[in-house]
Parts: C-alpha cells; structure tokens; sequence
C-alpha cells in the first residue's frame, strides 16, 4: 500500500496516516524502547496495513533500531519454521 495502490483490490484510494494508533506505541520491548507505527487504509475494500518505523521514540540520547532490540527483547518470541 506504500505505493498508493492497494494489493488487495488494487484501488488507488489508499490513505496514510502518521499516527493511526493515536499516540499509542505498536512495539514495545521489555527494555522500554517504543517503535511508533504508520498506518495504511484502503477505502475500496477497507484493508489496513501497519510498517513499524525502525527508530525507536527517545526523549534523550540516540534512537534505538528496530532490528538490533527486538531480537534482545524477552517480550518478542521468534517463530521457528516447523
């Protein structure tokens, strides 16, 4: 949907928002750090999508990567293939 076409319906009446969640966090890791979310909407057929942003939200200091603190985090499990 980040191209504005939707892969479901392929209608173009895709919408962004910034913070679709209003102000609450998709990731959290037992760390503390915060990863915001963008969402996606298809008006057509009414699908959402979400892209976690790979920067962590700080107040002080340098962002945290998603890649790197997540794999850390106890909280995210990763899903072995069976």
């Amino acid at each position: 949907m980040k191209t504005g076409k939707c892969p479901h319906c392929g209608s173009d009446e895709v919408y962004l928002s910034d913070d679709p969640l209003q102000g609450l966090f998709a990731i959290k890791t037992d760390m503390g750090d915060l990863f915001s979310v963008r969402g996606y909407l298809c008006l057509s057929c009414r699908a959402v999508q979400f892209e976690v942003l790979t920067e962590s939200a700080v107040l002080f200091g340098k962002p945290k990567q998603l890649q790197t603190e997540v794999p850390l985090s106890t909280n995210w499990q990763k899903i072995n293939k069976a």
